[in-house]
């Protein structure tokens, strides 16, 4: 069995309202300019060479060696790729840039080392402990490095419910990857928790857009500003940049779908175990930050904003810190602000107001598995779920009553994961399926190589190849769902369509039919996951 130590964590909404808190951007005008200036130009790495003429204009690229628009980067190679790691793709958010949108990154001098990995960004860890530092706006990059037409690009949108994770993760290792794929992988880092997120009504009031929060989401794009503009130095192609992320980082893909200066930067979505959940107006984000900026010692500041900027980071990530958690929510999200969304990422896809890309989604069988509490008999069942569900307990019980599982606890991890994670995923495949012409496909991840079945986050040492990271030797039938994953997603990344030889993938809802495909071994296609149960969620909560 598997002893599964991911070292991710994750957070999705409750089952009564799918709702998260939500932060927004200020300054999307300097963020605006950057993409259409400097940092962004027409698509081309010329056009990024250009407009800062002097960055990397006395080092000569070879293999290797790297110019891109931050600066010249030497990477690593193990024969069959080259690995660059830790390249800032904005300046480091201190100061005047905490609580702002990122700015563009100052040109290194001479040539960066490429052997390492970025500072994390600020969190806490287990311990309650702060880790990391505010200078972590990086990403890696891992390339083939046999010569070729240009490879499709891949983006990693990290989990760990928007307040911890990073692109160092041993999880996200992209090579192995890379070089089953041939294509160019990405992972980057995104401020997270407050620093990430954090609204008031103080920050909206100095911004120029007068809004606040949603700084992680803006990281996001200004890190896929960098690809479209450095993609080609790397053998990538710009025009074929796939977004694909876990948990909150599935669901700030949804958000990237609908944010309106996302536009254009990506050609592909896929997300594995997030839904596109009730995010915050603006407003409400405000009051949530106003408790925030008290609890950090600011509240009655005569200068609230540069209060929060000025305080020691560990203060600010320590105050009303938030799990992350799948059964718990994080106040720490993207919200409504009126600029980067105009709406919920949901109703946006549904009314067909979104970027209209191919789609990739899914969610795995015992998503809570692992962090269900250890329920003991049907009374304690029966209590979690009233205290849960209210006055829709009895309707939940009835649906997913004890005795239809092994055990209590075993009923409770499938009716968490499925309001929480499985059914949401159908509802955003049908939306997008009916609002779009491009393709949608979705998957179900069953592979239980763990004693709590196919958890929350089980899918990601398939997909990158990396087991050792979590320790698990793989058998062959791990390297059979291992092997199907890789080809499908990057195929998916190659073309839109995700289907190759061992792989017989139809499109969703392309005759009317539930399709999805079965990541186990064998591969199998179904035409319906849970139906019943979906139903009886979809008409509970619509």
């Amino acid at each position: 069995m598997l002893a599964l130590v991911l070292l991710v964590r994750f957070n999705l909404a409750r089952p009564r309202r799918v709702h998260v808190r939500m932060r927004s951007w200020p300054h999307l005008v300097v963020l605006l300019l950057w993409l259409s200036s400097g940092c962004g130009g027409d698509g081309g790495a010329g056009a990024a060479a250009d407009a800062n003429p002097s960055c990397g204009a006395d080092v000569t690229p070879a293999p290797g060696l790297v110019v891109t628009t931050s600066g010249a980067v030497q990477g690593v190679s193990d024969g069959a790729t080259w690995t660059y790691k830790g390249i800032p793709y904005a300046a480091p958010p201190r100061g005047a840039l905490r609580l702002a949108a990122p700015a563009p990154p100052v040109c290194t001098p001479g040539v960066r080392d490429g052997s390492s990995f970025g500072a994390v960004c600020p969190q806490l860890d287990d311990a309650g402990q702060l880790i990391g530092d505010e200078d972590c706006l990086s990403l890696n990059v891992w390339a083939p490095s046999a010569a070729g037409a240009p490879r499709p690009v891949m983006v990693w949108i990290h989990g760990g419910a928007n307040v911890s994770g990073a692109s160092s993760s041993p999880l996200y290792d992209g090579r192995r990857l890379a070089e089953a794929g041939d294509v160019v992988v990405v992972t980057i880092n995104y401020r997270l928790g407050q620093l990430g997120f954090l609204a008031h009504a103080g920050l909206s009031a100095t911004s120029a857009t007068h809004v606040s929060g949603n700084y992680g989401i803006l990281d996001q794009i200004a890190a896929l500003a960098w690809v479209r503009d450095n993609a080609a130095s790397f053998g990538g192609d710009a025009a074929r940049v796939t977004i694909f992320g876990e948990s909150a980082g599935a669901r700030d893909v949804c958000v990237l779908l609908a944010a309106a200066p996302a536009a254009g930067l990506f050609q592909g979505a896929i997300m594995e175990s997030g839904g596109c959940g009730a995010l915050d107006t603006l407003a409400d984000s405000e009051a949530f930050g106003t408790q925030v900026a008290q609890a950090a010692g600011c509240g009655s500041a005569a200068d609230v904003v540069a209060c929060l900027r000025e305080l020691p980071v560990a203060t600010l990530v320590k105050a009303l810190a938030a799990p992350a958690s799948v059964l718990d929510d994080s106040p720490y999200q993207p919200n409504r602000d009126g600029v980067v969304l105009a709406e919920q990422p949901f109703d946006a896809i549904a009314a067909g107001r979104h970027h209209h890309v191919p789609i990739l989604l899914g969610a795995n069988a015992d998503e809570t598995g692992r962090q269900a509490p250890m329920i003991q008999n049907d009374a304690q069942y029966q209590a979690l779920v009233q205290s849960q569900f209210g006055p829709f307990a009895p309707s939940v019980l009835a649906q997913y009553p004890s005795s239809s599982f092994p055990t209590p606890r075993k009923a409770y991890v499938a009716l968490t994961s499925d309001s929480r994670f499985i059914c949401p995923s159908r509802r955003v495949a049908r939306a997008a399926a009916a609002a779009q012409s491009e393709p949608v496909y979705r998957y179900f991840f069953t592979r239980a190589a763990s004693q709590f079945g196919a958890v929350h986050g089980l899918e990601i040492p398939y997909l990158f190849g990396t087991f050792a990271a979590i320790p698990y030797t793989p058998v062959a039938s791990d390297l059979v769902v291992s092997t199907a994953m890789q080809g499908a997603w990057t195929g998916f990344a190659r073309s839109g369509d995700p289907n190759r030889a061992a792989v017989t993938w139809p499109r969703y809802l392309s005759d009317g039919s539930d399709h999805a495909l079965v990541l186990d071994d064998p591969v199998s296609s179904v035409d319906g996951v849970l139906t019943d149960r979906c139903d009886f969620w979809d008409g509970l909560l619509p």
